[in-house]
């Protein structure tokens, strides 16, 4: 997982796949005006006078045309109000949630870790940068994740081995049990409580991208190192990850 030597193979995401996935709005398509109703045409009538049975002296006249005023036009339709656009529905959050905090400590008692991280930004090709590879340099807590305790997947790394030995800071990660607890101290002096979900083994050819780094619900971490040592390549062929999210939190 290191720069220095083949034998530490790097985390393969790319540094876009780290930041949040944003949501969409769809709008509404508005209806246009509607067309204004044509109006009636004017129409007029002739009274007649009718011929009485009997026989009559002289002849009755007419009677005179009955004055008739033309109907109005209809008057145009209101061009109807446009839908308002929708707005998205805002996933319900789940458990409890933190503001953000930069995370200084990472204490994880079932298999030795007790670090201190430092913020990890992106390498020059766009992928993730790794911590340190000296014995007894701290994890990295990557920058463009969320902070531990705040909404989202937090991400923190460290070495499977280093320059100078093969147990490196997270050696024994792959020994993490479900329902295991650990924590992470942040500078705001709490102490963020995470419990293990699970941990993978997955392939860096095929890494699960959207399932480690995609958007969640409620308040999650992911600690990840090398694994899958190759003896004829000297690489790492594979990832680490454990999985958890926050279920307490407590001052320093």
């Amino acid at each position: 997982m290191n720069k220095h030597t083949s034998r530490r193979g790097r985390l393969t995401a790319s540094a876009a796949a780290g930041v949040l996935l944003a949501g969409i709005a769809l709008g509404a398509t508005a209806c246009g005006p509607q067309s204004p109703t044509a109006g009636a045409a004017p129409q007029s009538a002739t009274l007649q006078a009718s011929a009485h049975p009997s026989s009559i002296p002289r002849p009755t006249p007419a009677a005179s045309p009955a004055a008739v005023s033309p109907a109005p036009p209809a008057q145009p339709a209101k061009p109807a109000k446009p839908a308002k656009p929708a707005k998205p529905a805002k996933p319900a959050t789940s458990g409890p949630i933190l503001p953000a905090s930069v995370p200084v400590r990472l204490q994880v008692p079932q298999i030795g870790v007790n670090t201190a991280l430092v913020p990890l930004g992106q390498a020059a090709n766009g992928e993730m940068d790794v911590p340190g590879g000296e014995p007894g340099d701290p994890g990295g807590w990557y920058k463009y994740s969320p902070t531990p305790g705040q909404l989202g997947p937090a991400v923190i790394l460290g070495h499977v081995n280093n320059l100078a030995s093969p147990e490196g800071l997270f050696y024994r990660l792959h020994e993490m049990k479900p329902g295991e607890q650990f924590s992470v101290t942040r500078t705001d002096h709490t102490v963020a409580v995470f419990r293990v979900d699970k941990l993978a083994l997955v392939k860096k050819a095929t890494f699960p991208t959207l399932a480690v780094y995609g958007n969640t619900n409620r308040a999650e971490i992911r600690l990840i190192t090398c694994g899958g040592f190759d003896p004829a390549t000297g690489e790492y062929t594979e990832n680490t990850v454990v999985y958890g999210h926050l279920v307490s939190s407590h001052r320093s």
